[in-house]
């Protein structure tokens, strides 16, 4: 509950100041600001009004996902800092009006600290509890699916409470998506309109607007400064506008998270953008990532929302991949960290190339296909789902390329790699001209029929059509397999583990060449595809490898000491 005439900023930096080796330097210089900001004369601090605003806030809003579904939305020291700083900081403008000193703010804090409620709070108070005429709210985001993790809370809210919805209209898009809330009330006989707009990448639009409140959610998910840019500039007008910002760091040098997180760090360091509140959660310089009070010193609801035991957990995977540890520190540190960065390094996958894979013929296998039609390689994956000498599942996987051989020494200069040499070797054929040709592709996998006891065929769907109806024809089962993160995300996941494990083998050095250029793009829900776009070299053979796996991750498992037995005795019967 939120005692009227009580301090909540000052209360947290009281505690700040007490334990200055519990927070990170970035919250010390915050409350630093604070302190400078109490010895000024143009600004004063109004308890009352930002604690209104809280109060709205504890009132109104409740948690929707979670152990905490359903109830009210009870704010912690830190917020209640945020929120008390943002709404309590007030001056005269140039009319001798009363307004509020903060017109933008930027809250960086890790995943799972609330960044979401704090942001539908604010949106709330200012559609429904500031009291602003014809107030127009927006939402924006990378993209409209991003943008519905703050809308669908908001919605929620309205619905929630018959104060709020009786005078609302929530208006929705596909699949129950949120595209606008609409709020329609009468002052002094007037009607007036408030309305909440979840934004998409039509930037023409906001041409001739006149936002109130604008939320950007997950700054560094987006690569294109124009919508941000272009709202900045359409609040000038206003007297008390709000730019909120709120993001956990991510990854790359060009999003417009950084930006404006550069922006952020220079007005903490010197102080001189009254108009921008900033509170940004990261370690120290010089920090150790293992360190478990680092890990609590960047999570203010640590103990709260995020847990110690669901941080360990996360830790683990990351100590097991470069990627794991890029989204470890980007997540849950709060750690801005290079962008594109491969999915595996050198030492994680160079023990799986062998020199020979064994006697493999008659053996079941599992075919999965990525076909090109020029420059890009071909490749036809052989999955072999088999087991150790001790009845371990592994995985032994032999691989065909083909590729044009017209300019092929350019193409080997560019890639880096030695086509004529791999040639000789077995592991690539080459095509005559410029086109990949499929009567040789599907000659091979004839071949393959023969030697091998080929179960399936998966396949991705480009430019196949043709060469899988020759396989059907056959009698090859052909599945196809889109490369979207739905699809693939648990090949990817299975096949680092297995890569971990040392359960994957392979002779071909291709294989490997395709794997260390892996670079996967993840989805709103965190599921993971692979990426030819991002990735700066091919990939194309680990592709072929992960359609095979769809099949192969679910037909591997361990034999026991009987079972080996039996295994044996069928062998050699």
């Amino acid at each position: 509950m939120i005692e009227r005439g009580k301090n909540y900023a000052e209360k947290f930096a009281k505690q700040v100041k007490r334990n200055p080796k519990k927070y990170p330097d970035t919250i010390k210089l915050m409350v630093t600001r604070y302190y400078k900001w109490k010895k000024r004369k143009d600004i004063w601090f109004d308890v009352d009004r930002a604690n209104e605003m809280m109060d709205w806030v504890e009132t109104f809003v409740r948690h929707t996902k979670g152990d905490l579904a359903g109830q009210p939305f009870i704010l912690e020291d830190w917020e209640k800092f945020a929120y008390s700083w943002i709404y309590g900081w007030m001056r005269k403008n140039e009319k001798g009006k009363t307004v509020r000193v903060t017109r933008e703010c930027y809250i960086q804090v890790p995943k799972k600290n609330g960044k979401t409620l704090i942001a539908v709070g604010a949106l709330g108070f200012s559609m429904y509890g500031e009291g602003v005429l014809s107030a127009d709210c927006y939402c924006c985001a990378s993209d409209f699916q991003q943008a519905q993790y703050a809308a669908k809370p908001f919605a929620a809210t309205i619905l929630n409470h018959d104060a709020l919805m009786e005078n609302s209209h929530i208006y929705k898009g596909p699949k129950g998506t949120v595209s606008s809330v609409v709020y329609e009330y009468m002052q002094d006989n007037l009607a007036y309109q408030n309305q909440f707009i979840v934004m998409s990448k039509n930037i023409q639009s906001i041409e001739g607007s006149n936002p109130h409140f604008v939320l950007n959610d997950e700054l560094h998910k987006q690569e294109n400064m124009d919508q941000y840019d272009n709202f900045k500039s359409a609040q000038i007008a206003r007297d008390e506008p709000i730019m909120f910002n709120i993001s956990t760091a991510g990854k790359g040098s060009s999003s417009v998270g950084m930006r404006v997180y550069r922006e952020a760090k220079e007005v903490l360091k010197n102080d001189d953008d009254d108009s921008n509140f900033v509170m940004i959660y990261e370690p120290n310089k010089g920090y150790d990532w293992t360190d478990r009070k680092v890990w609590a010193m960047v999570n203010p609801n640590i103990g709260v929302s995020v847990t110690m035991s669901a941080l360990e957990t996360q830790f683990i995977s990351a100590n097991r991949s470069a990627h794991k540890k890029a989204e470890f520190l980007s997540k849950h540190l709060n750690v801005f960290v290079n962008g594109a960065d491969n999915f595996f390094e050198q030492d994680q996958v160079q023990h799986i190339l062998v020199d020979d894979l064994g006697d493999l013929q008659g053996e079941r296998c599992y075919l999965g296909l990525d076909l090109s039609k020029t420059t890009d390689l071909t490749c036809v994956s052989l999955n072999f789902p088999t087991h150790d000498e001790n009845g371990k599942s592994i995985l032994k996987v032999k691989q065909m390329y083909f590729i044009p051989n017209a300019d092929i020494e350019s193409r080997e200069k560019e890639d880096n790699v030695p086509y004529t040499d791999l040639v000789e070797r077995g592991f690539v054929q080459l095509c005559d001209g410029k086109m990949i040709d499929q009567d040789q592709v599907m000659n091979f996998i004839v071949e393959c029929m023969d030697l091998y006891d080929v179960q399936q065929l998966n396949y991705d769907p480009a430019m196949s059509q043709k060469l899988i109806e020759k396989c059907e024809n056959l009698g090859i089962e052909c599945i196809v397999v889109n490369q979207y993160p739905n699809v693939m995300n648990a090949m990817i996941d299975d096949a680092e583990r297995l890569i971990y494990e040392k359960r994957i083998l392979t002779d071909n050095p291709l294989f490997i060449y395709c794997a260390l250029n892996l670079v996967v793009v993840t989805n709103i829900n965190g599921m993971k595809g692979p990426s030819k776009r991002q990735s700066k070299k091919k990939i194309d053979g680990f592709v072929a490898f992960l359609v095979a796996h769809k099949e192969t991750m679910t037909a591997m498992d361990d034999v026991d000491e009987n079972g080996m037995d039996e295994l044996i005795s069928t062998i050699y019967r």
